[in-house]
């Protein structure tokens, strides 16, 4: 068996002569505080996805990143090994202070009787924060948005899954309605790791949690073959996967990035071979994950409205440690960095999204950031680009629109994403 291949054997004797023994569940973090909560894809029925689809429409994907850390070493990460170990971080107190602004801001427009706040802890390492920062942070947040005066929370946690033990669990099944997600990106952060990702996300799902999973489509992941991965995270039960291209960073520019990163053409090769399977599967009968790119395609294509097709810009923001509200661009081409808007601590909210940094970045989205390709493009409103970039020249672009013709045409001819439900769950 070859080293590209052994993750998907991941339990063979080969990998492991010692079979593990499942961990204790321990649930001694104030479960008899976790309120019960409904699935985490529930979103109100009153809640209109058509017309409320921006931050000043009452629909935020809050990005919290109250700190970098992160004891891995992963080699695409985005972060500096300065950022990953000695991030400021933010404290419970200043976490509500920012919310506090937020919902001062929604307090001013009285007439969006709806607001949905979609929590999405990312990082560095969430869980790094420790179990008792994370239950205040989820508990102070419920009170500055309570639901009775309309207000939606949601919480998504993107964890590693290495250092998550099961007492992770019930904050998992309450405060993160039984899900979770974790990032798998194959043998690219070596075989070591992924044995016990392996191991720790099997765990989670006996335990009755549901996974999601997010890939950075690199040529470790190629190499195993998409039949193969799709055939992992069927084995494994993963409930959802999405695919994400590679991207140019600082800290990955240079040999790591010509060593991991696949071209936009490989990227749609590796998604449509995927795709294809995911049909097979699917047309037998065969328990598959949603892919999050397929379900944005399509769903995107649906809408009546379709110039809010793709608006992420205007739905979220990242709040990083210091204060700053930021989102990814770039500069140099597709070097990717933060583009800072303003600062919680300092400002206000609405001085924050009526920046001038902000409506010149929001005016870049709407242009399709003057790319002439994309601008012409009749599947701008629905390709996978989340956040606007200058394309490569003689490659697919940074949307894969070769992916999402193909995407479209499978759906058109099956009807597979709207039989989801039967098939899936």
């Amino acid at each position: 068996m070859s080293d590209s291949l052994i993750l998907l054997d991941i339990t063979s004797p080969k990998i492991s002569e010692k079979k593990d023994e499942a961990l204790p569940i321990e649930s001694n973090y104030r479960e008899e505080t976790l309120p019960i909560k409904s699935d985490y894809r529930d979103i109100p029925s009153e809640f209109d996805h058509e017309t409320q689809n921006s931050i000043e429409t009452g629909y935020f994907i809050f990005t919290q990143m109250p700190s970098l850390r992160c004891k891995l070493r992963c080699p695409h990460c985005y972060l500096s090994l300065e950022q990953r170990t000695s991030s400021p971080i933010m404290t419970v107190d200043q976490l509500e202070q920012a919310c506090l602004k937020v919902r001062a801001y929604y307090d001013g427009l009285p007439h969006i009787k709806n607001k949905v706040i979609m929590n999405y802890w990312y990082g560095g390492e969430p869980t790094q924060m420790g179990k008792e920062y994370m239950l205040d942070a989820f508990e102070r947040l419920d009170r500055v948005f309570p639901e009775e005066e309309g207000y939606h929370v949601r919480h998504e946690i993107l964890t590693a899954l290495i250092g998550v033990d099961p007492s992770w669990y019930d904050i998992f099944k309450t405060w993160g309605r039984g899900h979770f997600q974790s990032s798998f990106d194959g043998l690219m952060r070596g075989k070591g790791y992924m044995k016990q990702w392996d191991k720790k996300a099997r765990q989670a799902i006996a335990a009755g949690l549901t996974l999601s999973t997010i890939s950075v489509v690199n040529n470790d992941l190629m190499k195993d073959g998409a039949k193969e991965v799709l055939d992992y995270l069927c084995d494994l039960g993963v409930q959802e996967a999405s695919f994400l291209p590679f991207m140019l960073n600082e800290q990955n520019k240079g040999d790591k990035y010509e060593s991991y990163a696949p071209s936009m053409n490989g990227y749609s090769d590796f998604m449509i071979e995927l795709t294809e399977y995911w049909y097979e599967k699917w047309s037998k009968g065969e328990k598959v994950p949603q892919i999050g790119q397929m379900a944005f395609i399509t769903s995107r294509n649906k809408l009546k409205n379709s110039s809010i097709g793709h608006n992420l810009p205007g739905q979220t923001l990242f709040l990083l440690p210091e204060g700053d509200f930021v989102l990814p661009d770039y500069r140099d081409g597709y070097l990717e960095y933060m583009n800072t808007f303003g600062n919680i601590f300092e400002q206000s909210f609405e001085e924050i999204l009526t920046s001038k940094e902000r409506r010149q970045y929001l005016r870049r989205q709407v242009t399709g950031n003057h790319n002439k390709d994309c601008f012409e493009c009749s599947h701008k409103s629905h390709c996978i680009m989340e956040f606007w970039k200058p394309n490569r020249e003689g490659d697919d672009c940074f949307g894969a629109k070769r992916y999402v013709e193909y995407v479209l045409k499978m759906e058109k001819e099956h009807g597979a994403l709207s039989d989801m439900t039967a098939i899936m769950y």
